[in-house]
């Protein structure tokens, strides 16, 4: 285990390809996404190791925009950016993966990704690995 770890909250807003999902159903389409674009090394920039995810919540309200509250854990490459550009270079990440194709399953363009808050983790507190 790193000993310097770092937990990101964000938020994801995105038009559902498939909204005839559950919650549970989306919520797994969605970590298998992260687990792909993982696997292909996106989100190297931030983290050279394992990125835990957990999905806490996902809404819909009735305009129909699905938003995933999602964690990210992992030891940041470069833990003395300042949290803009801490932000920056996560956000890039994800840019780098929907150019990819991945997440492409869950929608069909572009989503937003808003880092809500980033922080230091009690390694006795982590997140589970999936």
């Amino acid at each position: 285990m790193h000993p310097t770890l770092t937990r990101y909250e964000i938020e994801l807003d995105m038009l559902e390809r498939d909204r005839t999902l559950s919650n549970e159903q989306a919520v797994a389409l969605l970590r298998s996404e992260f687990a792909l674009a993982l696997n292909a090394s996106h989100f190297s920039a931030v983290c050279g190791a394992d990125i835990a995810v957990a999905v806490a919540s996902r809404t819909v309200p009735q305009e129909g925009v699905a938003r995933y509250s999602v964690s990210l854990e992992f030891a940041e490459r470069t833990p003395d950016l300042d949290d803009e550009q801490a932000a920056a270079l996560l956000l890039g990440e994800f840019q780098r993966a929907l150019n990819a194709s991945y997440f492409w399953r869950m929608c069909s363009d572009d989503f937003r990704v808003t880092v809500v808050s980033r922080v230091p983790v009690d390694t006795r507190r982590r997140l589970p690995t999936a």
